[in-house]
């Protein structure tokens, strides 16, 4: 990400030497570092959103990690007694073959034939109850290699993730050495051009000037939304919130539930609108969702609508926020929140609540 910056964040603008500079200059100067704080600040919350996801990631493989050690546990623990008693019946096995199966079919009992019957079906179920040992402890022996192999990956995945983190931590610090030295540069670059436009009336300013003007205003809105915490998401359809985020108690099953986004109250063939700019980078079908769209809105973040139907976008489509991809579906399973539009937002792998950047 950093080599993406060029490392320009070090390497500001230099100002107007030997007296004052022509408006237009002004304009450049103050422009190149206002773009330059709007990149510093994205990739500021670039990296925290990567941070968030790697902790996220962390915590499931300290999950996963502990849960392997733990079916490797029960799996010794039933092994165990499963090899004594397979060892055993061997045993007996090999008795019987020493002549014990043949006294079972020819030994004279006196002409009772229920009970010779009786004896060889014992050493039949002898030898099936040997066979069958053998093949559980090989599922023992696959199931305990299964939990091996997935705590070394875990285990490895965690150190990736550690390096990782290192990573972050060096970016991070470049990217703060370049916000220390882009804010003075940029806040004596904006009172050099206001004094220069306040003695220069609007109508003599050139068309070009004009341009730079209004792409400052544009950088400023950018980059003050970006230090309040993020851009805001554009409502995909116009309902209040009935379900949502984080744990709940279904109203239907009366059973503890989380959800991982937000359900906006709609009607059925409601438009449903992009929350913010991206890329679509998934249209599907998900069992609970009907259809779904996913955005990817970039800074690593994700957007995913569900319960959808008549979608009219494509895997790759770029859209922009506001724009209709779909419609509200009715719903197939009653949850007891009637027809809703779902929305789910992402930093990485880590869900977040979407509802503080929704505008109302």
């Amino acid at each position: 990400m950093i080599a993406a910056l060029g490392l320009g964040a070090l390497a500001l603008p230099v100002e107007a030497r030997g007296g004052p500079s022509p408006l237009g200059e002004l304009l450049r100067t103050e422009l190149g570092l206002a773009q330059q704080a709007v990149a510093l600040e994205e990739a500021l919350t670039a990296l925290e959103r990567e941070r968030e996801g790697a902790e996220y990631g962390a915590e499931l493989l300290h999950h996963a990690s502990r849960e392997s050690l733990r079916r490797l546990a029960a799996y010794r623990e039933g092994q165990e007694p499963r090899e004594r008693l397979t060892r055993q019946r061997a045993r007996a096995m090999v008795k019987a073959s020493r002549g014990g199966v043949a006294r079972l079919i020819f030994e004279d009992v006196g002409g009772d034939e229920r009970a010779s019957a009786e004896r060889l079906s014992r050493g039949r179920m002898l030898r099936w109850l040997v066979r069958h040992d053998l093949h559980e402890l090989a599922a023992y022996q696959r199931s305990e290699e299964r939990a091996r192999d997935e705590l070394l990956r875990a285990h490895r995945e965690l150190q990736a993730l550690s390096a990782l983190a290192t990573v972050h931590a060096v970016e991070g610090d470049l990217v703060a050495m370049g916000r220390k030295a882009t804010g003075p540069a940029l806040a004596r670059a904006h009172q050099q051009t206001r004094r220069a436009l306040s003695s220069t009336p609007a109508h003599l300013r050139s068309d070009d000037e004009r341009e730079r003007l209004q792409q400052l205003d544009e950088a400023g809105r950018e980059l003050r939304a970006l230090r309040r915490g993020g851009r805001s998401l554009h409502r995909p359809v116009r309902g209040p919130i009935t379900g949502r985020f984080g744990e709940y108690t279904d109203p239907v099953l009366k059973l503890p539930m989380a959800r991982n986004g937000i359900e906006l109250r709609a009607r059925r063939d409601e438009p449903v609108h992009a929350p913010a700019d991206g890329t679509v980078v998934m249209v599907a079908s998900l069992p609970g969702f009907e259809q779904v769209v996913v955005i990817d809105h970039g800074n690593g973040e994700l957007l995913m609508l569900g319960r959808l139907w008549k979608t009219t976008v494509a895997e790759g489509d770029t859209v922009s926020a506001g724009q209709e991809i779909a419609r509200v579906a009715p719903k197939t399973t009653d949850d007891g929140l009637g027809t809703t539009a779902y929305l789910e937002l992402r930093h990485g792998d880590k869900p977040v609540d979407p509802e503080p950047w929704l505008r109302y």
